[in-house]
């Protein structure tokens, strides 16, 4: 015989109670009129439909430049709202150390040519928006200037001073 608490809880089911109500999108993203593909795209909630759900959301753009952020593991979609965007591109110029920590790259010394100029990185500094509705995301495609300048380098690891042999 199965218990009223059992019962209940085998109809309602379990997990997902915690989640959003959330839509499933796809984004573009293009640098100078062209998909940018590779880039890593970071969404930061800004103002959601529900403000307990606040997890920013990651993806990666392919070859079309096309990308499709989730922010609640296999769960696909993000719940309805204003999200801050960064996008980033680097490649290594010459070859990574054989010491390079990927966990933590500001502890070994390398050059990275950033693809994509360094104020769109972060949603904090990109003054980047998109709003994701029932119909997707706007604007579509995000669409990246880099105005002609050539791509910075940036080196991570420790700095040595200017007396240093």
């Amino acid at each position: 015989m199965v218990t009223g608490s059992l019962l209940l809880l085998l109809i309602t089911g379990c997990g997902g109670s915690e989640r959003p109500a959330l839509v499933e999108v796809t984004g573009t993203v293009t640098l100078d009129g062209r998909p940018l593909e590779g880039a890593q795209v970071v969404l930061k909630p800004i103002k959601v439909d529900d403000p307990k759900f606040q997890r920013p959301a990651r993806a990666t753009t392919d070859a079309q430049g096309k990308f499709t952020p989730n922010a609640y593991g296999d769960a696909k979609g993000l719940p309805p709202g204003t999200y801050g965007v960064g996008v980033s591109k680097r490649e290594v110029v010459g070859k990574l150390p054989d010491n390079f920590n990927t966990e933590n790259p500001a502890l070994t010394p390398a050059n990275f040519r950033l693809l994509v100029p360094k104020p769109y990185e972060s949603p904090d500094t990109s003054n980047l928006e998109i709003e994701i509705a029932p119909g997707g995301i706007t604007p579509d495609p995000i669409a990246l200037e880099t105005g002609g300048a050539k791509p910075q380098v940036e080196s991570t690891g420790k700095k040595r001073s200017a007396n240093e042999p």
